[in-house]
C-alpha cells in the first residue's frame, strides 16, 4: 500500500510501528531557540528534547489507541507541538477510553522525564548533574553550555518539557488534554451537554491563563492559549451531526499536544 503524504511533510519515520511525519513548521521551534543566548550545540540539543519530547507524548497516545484496539493513521510533529490522528475500529472507543487515551499522552512523558530525573539525582551523571538540575522543573541550562556539560543540558531540558508541559496539558485548558479529560468526565456526570461545558471551561481557563502570561510579557504564549481555546469551542459546533443523521461507527479522532516551547527560548 502506497504510504500517505501528508502537505507539508518534510521527513517521515516509523516509531514502534506508528508513522511520525515531521512537518515543515517545525522548524519554527528554531526561530525561538536561535535567539535564546545559547551556543550552536545548545541550541541543537534543546532543540532535539523538545523534539523527542513531543514525540513520545504522542507516542502515549497512540499506544492506548492501540491497546483498546483502535488504528492510528498518523503522528504529525508540527512547530507548537504534535497531532495524533486515530479512528476506532471493532470496539468503541468511549468514556473511561477516551479519557484514558487523552491522558495517555502526559502520562507516558511524565513516567520518563520523572524517571530521568530520579537516575539524575541518584548521582547516574555524576555529582554536576544534580547541580545543574535541582529539580524537574529547574535547571541551569546556561551554565550547562557554557562549561560543555551537553549530555546534562540534554538531560535537563528532556526533563523540564516531558514533565512541565505535561502537567500543563492535563490543564482543563481549551484545546489540551486536560480538556478532553473533562469533557469525558462531565459528559458521564451530564450526558452529551458536558461536551459543551467542558469547552466553555477551558476558555474560561485558557483566558485567565491568557492574562497570567499577558501581565508578565509573554504575549505570544496568551495569544496560543486563546487560538487553542476559541478553536476548540467552534469546533463543538462542527462536531455535531445535523439532526436525524448519526456518525458512522468509524470515525476518527485528533489529539493535540500543547505547546513546548520554553518561555526562556523566546
Amino acid at each position: 500500500m502506497r504510504e500517505r503524504h501528508y502537505p507539508g511533510q518534510v521527513l517521515r519515520l516509523k516509531a514502534f510501528g506508528f508513522p511520525v511525519n515531521i512537518h515543515l513548521t517545525f522548524l519554527i521551534v528554531l526561530l525561538f531557540v536561535i535567539d535564546s543566548g545559547l551556543s550552536g550545540i545548545g541550541i541543537a540539543l534543546w532543540t532535539l528534547a523538545i523534539f523527542l519530547s513531543v514525540v513520545l507524548h504522542e507516542l502515549g497516545h497512540a499506544a492506548a489507541v492501540r491497546r483498546f484496539r483502535g488504528h492510528v493513521d498518523a503522528i504529525t510533529i508540527y512547530a507548537l507541538g504534535g497531532v495524533t490522528v486515530w479512528r476506532e475500529l471493532d470496539v468503541p472507543i468511549r468514556g473511561w477510553r477516551r479519557f484514558v487515551v487523552a491522558a495517555a499522552g502526559s502520562g507516558v512523558g511524565l513516567f520518563a522525564g520523572l524517571g530521568l530525573y530520579l537516575f539524575v539525582a541518584l548521582g547516574g551523571l555524576g555529582p554536576r548533574g544534580a547541580l545543574f538540575i535541582p529539580s524537574p522543573w529547574s535547571r541551569d541550562f546556561f551554565f550547562a553550555d557554557l562549561r560543555g556539560e551537553y549530555l546534562i543540558f540534554f538531560a535537563g531540558g528532556f526533563i523540564w518539557v516531558s514533565v512541565v508541559w505535561g502537567l500543563v496539558n492535563w490543564v482543563p485548558i481549551g484545546g489540551l488534554d486536560g480538556s478532553r479529560m473533562l469533557r469525558e468526565i462531565l459528559i458521564k456526570v451530564l450526558g452529551p451537554k458536558g461536551d459543551l461545558h467542558a469547552r466553555i471551561i477551558g476558555v474560561v481557563f485558557a483566558f485567565a491563563a491568557a492574562y497570567w502570561f499577558w501581565q508578565r510579557g509573554s504575549t505570544f504564549v496568551a495569544l496560543i492559549l486563546i487560538m487553542f481555546a476559541v478553536t476548540d469551542l467552534s469546533g463543538y459546533r462542527a462536531r455535531r451531526p445535523p439532526p436525524g443523521l448519526h456518525e458512522p461507527g468509524a470515525r476518527a479522532d485528533v489529539d493535540h499536544e500543547a505547546a513546548t516551547l520554553d518561555e526562556e527560548a523566546d
